[in-house]
């Protein structure tokens, strides 16, 4: 049964969700990846340059970190699924842990093997974050799930910020020092997971694998075949396309702005562009209530693209910002509504698969939109590049818009899901006991069956002197129905390949 803060119509507080001591542990873990992490990729970046004294081999060591998420990232994703989330986190975690070292340790290696390593180190994020993504659910649930993820996305955010100026404090001494730092906050976050997350059952049983690709397919099936995960897919990919573009195009525009290149101009606009995504997040998380978010969905997500028109007027700093500052925080204000709709509807077994799919597609957009409106900048004037992108994701977000889902198609949707779950249960391929679902919580042995129709009561005469018993096949779920509304999952393995039960 749900807690009575998880059914209250109000958010959830920080301290409500930092009781919970495996999400303290998740939480302690995540933040100290990412400070170290950006830490360890300022020094790298100083590091390459000062070897090479190229600005392409400076920026190769930068991107390399997000390129596993561009090609092969929902594979490795899908890896997630197959264990414990718990094991992938800390296996993931003490092997960057011992990149790290080998690259403090053996810091005389030519820079191609350099970025190799780096490279290496970056494949172990996909699986890390899906499964970090994947466990949250399991962890906490309703207005705490939200809570939690609002305070992961600020915990990101400044540790990004105050990871870089870290990092280029330390390189300025020894950059050595930048990646042993990063080493002690891998072995540190591996700690906290292994000793103070719980052990939980894999969601993809043995004999439901096949093979990394077809799963990893499978979860771009779950999510883009059904009408509520692809609503949503389609509208976060079109709001980071557009919400990405100032920071993006940060330097290039502090140049327009500034006559050349400034790098106060250049730190102001990408501080508004995490200041207004944090700002988003808190605002729509504790000021909004739960009722409320998904109406305001569609109103916010249309202002991300919006915000941004106004350059075509070439508005000075102030202006700029005040753009970047609303757009990303309309772009973060549509994210609590939104996962945790995605939550609901997404079926356990798929949740590390289909994060990444998300993910992926997140990296993928945010990149091909910084280097095409980058493209177009070194041929356009700057102010009407990003003025008229802007206008063309008004009109994108608009169509995206127009197959949002009715609320009855969405109730549906959960509803099928409770319905899958429970005879998945039933069925002895899915751990006993109570199934999360963002802001609902079943009881896998009580779920409750839909609510019969009322049929006219026939007249006296036509009324059998003993009542018929009841027919059992009226009160069946028919899961054919329901599964539409999870997007065609793939079918359960067919009986012949369970074991024979003998009487």
């Amino acid at each position: 049964m749900s807690d009575p803060d998880e059914s209250a119509n109000r958010p959830a507080t920080i301290g409500e969700t930092l009781a919970n001591r495996e999400y303290v542990a998740v939480f302690a873990a995540s933040s100290l990846s990412w400070f170290g992490d950006s830490v360890a990729r300022a020094a790298v970046i100083a590091l390459v340059y000062l070897r090479t004294e190229s600005p392409i081999a400076s920026a190769a060591a930068f991107a390399i970190s997000y390129l596993p998420w561009l090609g092969i990232g929902a594979v490795l994703a899908a890896i997630a699924d197959r264990y414990s989330y718990r094991k992938i986190m800390v296996l993931s975690d003490l092997l960057r842990m011992a990149i790290m070292v080998a690259l403090a340790v053996f810091g005389g290696l030519p820079t191609a093997a350099l970025i190799g390593l780096l490279f290496i180190s970056a494949l172990l994020s996909p699986p890390f974050d899906s499964a970090r993504s994947a466990l949250l659910p399991r962890i906490l649930t309703g207005e705490k799930y939200v809570t939690a993820l609002t305070m992961q996305r600020t915990a990101a955010q400044v540790a990004l910020i105050a990871g870089y100026a870290c990092g280029a404090a330390l390189t300025a001494v020894d950059s050595r020092y930048a990646l042993v730092f990063n080493a002690g906050t891998f072995a540190a976050s591996a700690l906290l997971v292994f000793f103070r997350v719980k052990e939980r059952a894999p969601s993809l049983r043995v004999e439901q694998r096949t093979n990394l690709i077809r799963e990893s397919i499978e979860g771009y099936t779950v999510v883009f075949r059904s009408p509520v995960m692809r609503a949503i897919a389609l509208l976060v990919f079109c709001g980071v396309c557009f919400g990405v573009v100032p920071e993006g195009l940060a330097a290039a525009w502090s140049a327009h702005l500034a006559g050349g290149p400034n790098a106060i101009y250049l730190g102001v606009i990408m501080v508004a562009a995490a200041v207004g995504f944090v700002f988003g997040s808190v605002l729509v998380t504790w000021l909004i209530k739960p009722h409320q978010r998904v109406k305001l969905i569609r109103p916010v997500a249309i202002i991300t693209p919006l915000a941004l028109v106004p350059s075509l007027f070439d508005p000075n700093i102030a202006g700029v910002v005040v753009m970047t500052l609303i757009s990303g925080g309309a772009l973060a204000g549509t994210l609590p509504a939104t996962n945790a709709l995605f939550v609901q509807v997404l079926p356990p077994a798929f949740r590390a698969r289909a994060f990444g799919v998300m993910q992926s597609g997140v990296h993928l957009i945010q990149g091909g939109a910084i280097v095409g409106t980058g493209w177009l900048a070194e041929h356009f004037q700057l102010p009407n590049v990003v003025g008229y992108f802007s206008m063309a994701g008004v009109v994108a977000m608009a169509v995206i818009l127009t197959i949002w889902p009715a609320q009855a198609t969405i109730a549906d949707a959960i509803a099928a899901n409770k319905v899958r779950v429970a005879e998945l249960e039933h069925a002895g391929r899915t751990p006993a006991g109570s199934e999360d679902f963002g802001e609902v919580t079943i009881d896998l042995g009580r779920a409750p069956l839909p609510a019969r129709r009322p049929r006219p009561s026939p007249g006296p005469a036509a009324r059998p002197a003993h009542p018929p018993m009841a027919d059992p096949a009226e009160r069946t779920v028919d899961l054919s129905e329901r599964t539409t509304e999870l997007g065609g999952l793939p079918p359960p393995p067919s009986p012949s390949s369970q074991p024979a039960r003998h009487s």
